[in-house]
């Protein structure tokens, strides 16, 4: 595959033509889903933005029970950041008469166990997140393969205020999960399997956040594929990759619905051919509004993870399709996917893979 070489810092990182279409992908995204909504400003009284969304005189986090005091009907919210919502779309929502109305500046920071989302959300197209997840790709040379994630981030204990769509605060959330392959061209073997396990500490606001914290993760070749390579005469060389390292990870709201990130972790205890420092960086075009019902809302996603075990190679993830957002920010989404560069599976490390696949996520 043609390379071309870019210096940067010092930093020799070999861009595939992928990584070329990726950054292609992220400018042109930006550029036409930008120049359709307002600027994200803190209220001054003047700009339009989050907090100036009212519907039956409240405040969105008002309006789908933020408040201690508040009981309602949660409504679908038919409405995106360019204008007031119109009352007669909105559906009957009913809230006690003793609710101070108050704005999200003025909500106290309190201490809350279990709060109802995360600060520093998973990164929609980064594979090796821990959710809920199942792509069904097809790869040139592999063929079909079934690559599926079991696992999902709980949010455990938060001092900061109680706002479901923009978050402030400090906060401590547990993950984990396992991320399976499966070949479907041999009887659904079991390919490979990582584990991860991890403890992310956030801190954020409805512009800005930023998670340090520490994760595990190990690799593990399938059984029925050790079995399948011996049965054929061949020495199945299984690769103890193992990573215990620490993250940093910052990202930056440009509009209520685009999201930039970049994210470093170094590993302070390596395995077998492991290198300490993994880099990813991305955008996000998505929706944080509840949708209505069945409708959704499209999203897209891209993100690039380089990795030192190979020189600063690595590989993008492409995702685009439809999703939909509860009222506690679970999201489920339904697209197509392209994964091009090293595999995700840290046991194939040393191979590459360009996939294009259908898939189907979950995120809570």
């Amino acid at each position: 595959m043609n390379q071309t070489t870019i210096l940067i810092d010092r930093f020799n990182i070999k861009m595939t033509r992928d990584s070329f279409l990726g950054f292609l992908f992220l400018f042109l995204t930006g550029s036409l889903l930008c120049a359709g909504e307002p600027v994200l400003k803190y209220h001054n009284g003047n700009q339009r933005n989050f907090n100036n969304i009212r519907f039956l005189g409240q405040t969105i986090d008002q309006a789908i029970g933020q408040n201690d005091q508040t009981t309602e009907t949660i409504p679908p919210l038919w409405f995106d950041s360019h204008s007031d919502v119109s009352i007669s779309r909105i559906p009957s929502i009913s809230v006690s008469d003793s609710v101070t109305m108050q704005t999200r500046e003025n909500q106290p920071w309190t201490w809350q166990l279990f709060p109802a989302s995360l600060i520093y959300p998973s990164y929609l197209a980064g594979v090796n997140e821990s959710r809920l997840g199942s792509v069904w790709n097809h790869d040139k040379d592999l063929g079909w393969i079934w690559d599926i994630t079991l696992g999902g981030r709980a949010p455990i204990v938060r001092y900061g205020n109680r706002s479901v769509l923009f978050p402030e605060g400090f906060q401590m959330d547990f993950e984990g999960s396992v991320h399976l392959r499966l070949d479907l061209e041999n009887q659904m073997d079991m390919d490979a399997q990582d584990f991860r396990f991890g403890i992310p500490f956030s801190y954020g606001n409805k512009i800005w956040q930023v998670r340090t914290g520490y994760y595990h993760v190990s690799s593990h070749m399938g059984d029925e594929r050790i079995l399948r390579l011996q049965n054929q005469g061949i020495d199945p060389q299984r690769l103890n990759y193992v990573r215990e390292a620490l993250i940093l990870g910052f990202s930056y709201r440009l509009r209520p619905s685009i999201k930039l990130y970049a994210e470093a972790d170094y590993a302070f205890w390596l395995g077998e051919r492991t290198s300490p420092w993994h880099f990813q960086f991305g955008a996000e075009w998505s929706s944080l509004y509840p949708t209505n019902e069945f409708w959704g809302k499209p999203f897209a996603a891209v993100n690039i993870m380089l990795l030192q075990e190979r020189q600063y190679d690595g590989n993008i993830t492409i995702q685009a399709g439809w999703q939909w957002r509860g009222t506690h920010n679970q999201l489920l989404r339904f697209g197509v996917q392209y994964f091009g560069g090293v595999s995700e599976q840290y046991e194939h490390l040393s191979k590459r893979e360009h996939k294009i696949g259908i898939g189907l996520w979950y995120d809570f």
